[in-house]
């Protein structure tokens, strides 16, 4: 089962490495007042960061209220 496992990671790390040599272009993005450039694989990477962030504050948030009513 590890080598299973094994593979399995080596080929996840393949494939996001492979996803960012093909997203290297800088990109703008803007919100409000400031806009910032930057490389496509850096803002996917900060966008999917900041998703588990606030879904992780979601659920915790939404256990606690659970837990008080």
């Amino acid at each position: 089962m590890k080598y299973v496992t094994g593979a399995l990671a080596i080929i996840a790390v393949i494939a996001i490495v492979v996803f960012s040599l093909q997203n290297l272009a800088s990109v703008e993005v803007s919100f409000l007042v400031w806009s910032v450039n930057a490389s496509k694989v850096l803002i996917i990477v900060v966008a999917y960061l900041l998703g588990m962030v606030s879904g992780w504050g979601l659920v915790e948030l939404t256990k606690w209220f659970v837990k008080q009513g």
